[in-house]
């Protein structure tokens, strides 16, 4: 398993959970500007995504939380073998999924469970994973898989997606670049690529004895590529530069913290074939994985008379003290030349015919953490203090508070619930895998006996936005409270085993706690009112949540994707109750 890297991942979040009051997230967006020119439009903006902060999630190049948009990017989380391989890995045993010509399987698959099956699958010789790839175009935002029915001496595959528009996308296997094309005509290059390096260590301790086996495993893939060009129906093209050397690659590198995830011979918490692929003598397993990313950072955009700048800077306090051990101690990442650790964006100025017409200056801190540790790389989460916006000549100086109680904990943190947010129990012995090695449908395991992880609503708020101050006595405060579902979707309940679905009706008291926040309260402020939302999702005292799944984009095409992905809650029925604050009273 490869992740991409903290920039490109923060889309994830808002393909996974929409942004929408049926979802229970409230649409944070600040504009910054819209360049155009004739049938192109390009927004420029930032955003947050209100779910909550997860315990290893890594803060943006704009603050944790937030994500500028500006173009697009495509992304995805390697699973299993290298989907691309052809390209990335030519000595691969694999061919890679969309050539394996085999029925998928999410759950259980009694098709491809034989010996010899197995044996390819563990060998490398088949990948039986897909890959999952996430889109950001312009701010429409999807997820697809590659579907294993492609030719393998072909030079281009091809998927179509279905929405949130029908579009092409065209992937070339000799240049290691995407074209997506949409039904109105307009054409999206991503030409601009961004590596990843998985370091991963294998410990199998046999519980019979003192005996230890370490093993040591190495990949690396491309995880993101980004637009570089638009060419509108009426052939207007935008360009987009990054901050690349000569031969495409980025001299910018990161890496994660350490992600564990425990493999014993009775509980496997990873679905995908690969986790069983361990020689039978193995009890149980520990993989600690650490990720290292070559950065691309955006550098300009260009349309017509319009020129917009972007200026970084090296994070203060990122860089490992030399004393220190564990994740980001290694020599890939000690020996970046200074100014090229993980960056943070400082200002965005954009000029119109020469003449500057916005600037957007970004001022940070840290967020405070609990965590005991020396190794900044731990504890260091970048945090969005203010956004200083300069139009025409008139200033705004916005300013953002969190929510900031306990101090939130170490990436590399036991103290997380099923989901991966922060419960505030940080047990040696209690690991949840990374997000990304159970990235799908963790909650079926939510009713297996030792799997129901405590959830702390006190804990989960750690870190999330609480107040934007937009100057001149006007702000907005937000109050959250824990997502919950009543029902679940016959799609989901079909999908899984009859274990599963009786014990989440008949063991569990309803309504169902899900993983993260929706929002409760909005509270409008002016200078001489303040105006409320109540947002209330019961409709005669029942919760009126769904369980559902957030499809992926592209055409199934009969290969078994569609009761696949992650899942979500939605609220078919959201009242809104709005009146006037006073003194502590609503009216």
């Amino acid at each position: 398993m490869i992740p991409p890297s903290f920039n490109a991942a923060a889309i994830i979040k808002h393909c996974d959970h929409p942004v929408g009051v049926k979802y229970g997230v409230p649409k944070i967006k600040i504009p910054i500007r819209t360049l155009i020119k004739d049938d192109l439009y390009i927004p420029i903006s930032m955003n947050y995504h209100a779910m909550g902060i997860k315990v290893e999630e890594e803060a943006t190049w704009t603050g944790l939380g937030w994500n500028l948009e500006a173009g697009g990017s495509i992304t995805r989380i390697v699973r299993g073998e290298n989907d691309l391989a052809r390209i990335d890995e030519p000595n691969s045993k694999a061919l890679g999924y969309p050539f394996e010509h085999i029925k998928p399987c999410f759950d259980d698959c009694e098709e491809n469970e034989n010996a010899a099956f197995h044996a390819k699958v563990c060998a490398g010789e088949i990948d039986s994973d897909p890959d999952i790839f996430f889109f950001n175009i312009l701010g429409m935002k999807g997820k697809f898989l590659m579907t294993p029915d492609h030719d393998s001496t072909t030079d281009v595959l091809a998927i179509e997606l279905l929405h949130p528009r029908k579009m092409t996308a065209e992937f070339d296997l000799n240049d290691n670049t995407w074209k997506i094309s949409d039904q109105l005509g307009y054409q999206y290059h991503f030409k601009y690529r961004e590596v990843t390096r998985s370091l991963s260590t294998y410990i199998d301790q046999r519980l019979d004895s003192t005996q230890v086996e370490i093993d040591f495993y190495s990949q690396k893939a491309t995880t993101s590529w980004y637009m570089s060009k638009i060419i509108s129906p009426k052939g207007v093209e935008a360009t987009f530069k990054y901050d690349i050397n000569i031969d495409g690659e980025s001299a910018y590198l990161s890496n994660s913290a350490y992600q564990k995830m425990n493999i014993n011979d009775e509980e496997v918490w990873d679905v995908h074939y690969t986790s069983y692929c361990f020689p039978e003598h193995v009890e149980n397993v520990q993989i600690t994985s650490e990720y290292l990313h070559a950065d691309v950072y955006l550098k300009s955009i260009q349309l017509g008379e319009y020129v917009a700048h972007f200026t970084k800077s090296e994070q203060v306090g990122i860089r490992t003290h030399k004393d220190a051990y564990g994740a980001g101690t290694n020599r890939y990442i000690t020996e970046t030349a200074e100014g090229h650790r993980r960056q943070q964006l400082d200002q965005l100025e954009i000029i119109q015919g020469g003449n500057p017409i916005v600037t957007a200056r970004f001022v940070y801190s840290q967020f405070k953490s609990n965590a005991n540790t020396s190794n900044p790389l731990l504890t260091h989460r970048l945090k969005l203090d203010s956004l200083i916006l300069t139009t025409a000549g008139e200033t705004r100086d916005m300013g953002f508070d969190y929510i900031e109680k306990h101090g939130l904990p170490s990436k590399e943190s036991h103290a997380r619930d099923l989901w991966g947010y922060n419960n505030g129990e940080d047990a040696i012995f209690n690991i949840t895998p990374s997000d990304y090695f159970n990235y799908s449908q963790p909650e079926k395991m939510l009713q297996e006996e030792g799997k129901t992880k405590h959830y702390s609503l006190d804990h989960i708020v750690e870190g999330t936005i609480s107040k934007i101050d937009f100057g001149g006595g006007k702000y907005r405060t937000y109050l959250f409270d824990h997502q919950e579902f009543f029902n679940i979707d016959e799609e989901i309940t079909s999908h899984f085993t009859q274990n599963m679905q009786e014990s989440n009706f008949q063991s569990h008291i309803k309504p169902f706690i899900f993983g993260g926040l929706r929002i409760k309260e909005i509270v409008e402020s002016y200078p001489k009112e303040k105006i409320y939302k109540d947002y209330i999702y019961k409709v005669n005292r029942q919760e009126t949540g769904n369980l559902i799944i957030t499809h992926y984009s592209h055409a199934h095409d009969g290969y078994g994707h569609k009761t696949s992905g992650n899942h979500c809650v939605k609220y078919p029925t959201v009242k809104i109750k709005t009146g006037k604050l006073f003194n502590g009273h609503k009216f």
